[in-house]
C-alpha cells in the first residue's frame, strides 16, 4: 500500500535554502536532477546513478521522459539527522509561487554504496509521476510510491547485477499453498526480518512482471502510478489499470505465481570466491556509528563492529533488518568456507534488530577473527599454488613424471597354460 506523507513545507525549504548556499551543484545530463553536495565527486557518481534509475524507471512504466517537476537530491552526510535515524528520505513540498519539488535527502554514506539509492530515486520519480498534473498542497496527505513498485523495481537491478539465489524461489515454491495476493499488497516490509524481506522482493518483481505481460503492459503501470494522487496502491488500484484482468483476484495471483515459478527456472548462479565473498562481506559493511552513542564526539566505530551502535540509534532496528537481508542474500552465493560467517553476522544482524541494545560485541569480535584468518589462509594456499606451479611443474615434467616402459611379464607354466600354449601350436 501506498504511505501517506504530510507536506513538511517550511522545514524543507529551509534546509534546502541553506545547503544551497554552501554546497557545489551539479544537473545531471537528463537536466531532471539536481545535485547539492561539497563533494565534486559524490556529485558524479549521484548524477550518473539518478540518470541510470531513471533509465530503469522508464523501461518499467514505457514513459517518454516527459516531466514537470525538478527532483533536489542533498548530501546531507554530515548534517544531523533527523528523527529516525533514517539513512535517506524523499518528499514534496510545494515552493515559492505554487510550485512543486521533490527533493531526495542522503543522510549516510553508505547509501550512495547500494540498491538504496535507486530505491529513493524510484519513490522520487514515483512522487513527480503521481502530481505532475494534480498538485500536492502544504499540509495536505500525499501519497508514496507502493513499497511492492519500489521494492520491486529495486530487485530487478539486484537480480541484473548479481542473479538471483535459487533457494528464495525453492522457498517461495515449497509451500503448501500458493502466496495469496491480497496479503501480499498489504504486507509492510519496513517491519519484516531478513528472510521475510528477501522473499517479499522477489515476489515484488514477480507481480511487475507479470503485470507487464498483460495487454495494457508498461501503460498499465504508468497509469496506475499516476492514480496513486488518490488511490492506494491495492487490488482496486490495480484492476483499474488493468481491465484485462476483469476484477478477478483469483486470475491476477494466478500469473503472479506463474510468474513466481518461470522465475525460478533461470540460469543457476555461480558460486563467489572467497575473495569475491570477502570483497562483498566489506561492501555489506561500509558503516560506521560512533563508539559511544551518548559522547558521538569521541570516536567512531567502522564495519560490522558498528553494528550495536547503530543498532542503538533511532530507527537501527529497520537498518539492522535491511543489513540482514543483504547478508542473507549473500549467504546464497557465498563460497561455502564463509557461509557459516555470514550467517554468523546476519543471525547478529536479525538480534539487533529484535533486541537494539543486546551485547553482541564479544560474537563481532570473534567473527571478525575467523573472517580474518580464513581470508588469510586463502591467501596463503593461493600463493602455494602459485609457487607450485611456477616453480615444480617443470622439475616433475623432467623428472617424476616421465613413464618408463612397463616391465616385461614372466611366463606362466602352470599346466592349464601349458596345455592351452600346446591347442594353439597345433593351430586350434
Amino acid at each position: 500500500m501506498a504511505r501517506l506523507h504530510l507536506v513538511a513545507l517550511s522545514i524543507l525549504l529551509v534546509g534546502s535554502t541553506a545547503l544551497g548556499q554552501q554546497a557545489g551543484r551539479t544537473t545531471s545530463s537528463s537536466g531532471q536532477f539536481v545535485i547539492y553536495s561539497k563533494d565534486p565527486e559524490w556529485r558524479t557518481a549521484a548524477s550518473r546513478r539518478a540518470d541510470d534509475a531513471k533509465l530503469a524507471w522508464q523501461k518499467w512504466l514505457g514513459s517518454n521522459g516527459d516531466w514537470t517537476h525538478p527532483i533536489i537530491i542533498q548530501d546531507l552526510r554530515r548534517s544531523p539527522r533527523p528523527s529516525g535515524n533514517l539513512r535517506a528520505s524523499t518528499a514534496i513540498f510545494e515552493s515559492d509561487g505554487g510550485a512543486l519539488k521533490v527533493q531526495t535527502d542522503i543522510y549516510d554514506s553508505s547509501v550512495i554504496g547500494s540498491e538504496t539509492f535507486e530505491m529513493e530515486i524510484f519513490r522520487a520519480m514515483g512522487l513527480e509521476r503521481i502530481y505532475r498534473k494534480n498538485p500536492v498542497r502544504a499540509g495536505k496527505p500525499f501519497h508514496q510510491l507502493p513499497a511492492w513498485i519500489a521494492e520491486g523495481m529495486t530487485q530487478a537491478l539486484r537480480v541484473e547485477k548479481n542473479g538471483i539465489p535459487d533457494g528464495v524461489y525453492a522457498a517461495l515454491l515449497s509451500s503448501e499453498r500458493p502466496p495469496k495476493i491480497e496479503d501480499f499488497l498489504k504486507s509492510k516490509p519496513e517491519l519484516m526480518e531478513a528472510t521475510s524481506m528477501t522473499l517479499y522482493r522477489t515476489q515484488a518483481l514477480a507481480l511487475l512482471r507479470a503485470l507487464r505481460q498483460l495487454p495494457e503492459g508498461a501503460k498499465g503501470l504508468d497509469s496506475l502510478v499516476e492514480s496513486l494522487h488518490e488511490e492506494d496502491g491495492g487490488l482496486k488500484t490495480i484492476f483499474a489499470a488493468y481491465p484485462s484482468l476483469s476484477s478477478d483476484s483469483a486470475q491476477l495471483g494466478k500469473i503472479w505465481t506463474l510468474a513466481i515459478a518461470r522465475g525460478s527456472s533461470n540460469r543457476k548462479l555461480e558460486m563467489l570466491s572467497i575473495g569475491e565473498t570477502n570483497r562483498a562481506l566489506a561492501t555489506i559493511f561500509e558503516i560506521s556509528g560512533p563508539a559511544d552513542p551518548k559522547k558521538p564526539d569521541e570516536g567512531m566505530l567502522s564495519g560490522a563492529a558498528a553494528m550495536p551502535s547503530i543498532a542503538r540509534g533511532s530507527g537501527g532496528p529497520f537498518f539492522m533488518r535491511q543489513k540482514a537481508g543483504e547478508l542473507l542474500n549473500l549467504e546464497f552465493r557465498a563460497h561455502p568456507v564463509m557461509k557459516p560467517v555470514i550467517a554468523e553476522y546476519r543471525n547478529i544482524a536479525s538480534e539487533l534488530a529484535d533486541k537494539p541494545r543486546k551485547n553482541v560485541a564479544k560474537r563481532i569480535e570473534e567473527t571478525d577473527k575467523i573472517r580474518s584468518l580464513l581470508q588469510q589462509r586463502s591467501g596463503n594456499v593461493t600463493d602455494y599454488l602459485n609457487w607450485f606451479e611456477a616453480t615444480q611443474l617443470d622439475m616433475l615434467s623432467e623428472g617424476t613424471l616421465e613413464v618408463s616402459d612397463p616391465p616385461t611379464a614372466q611366463p606362466r607354466g602352470d599346466a592349464l597354460t601349458r596345455q592351452i600354449d600346446a591347442l594353439e601350436r597345433r593351430g586350434w
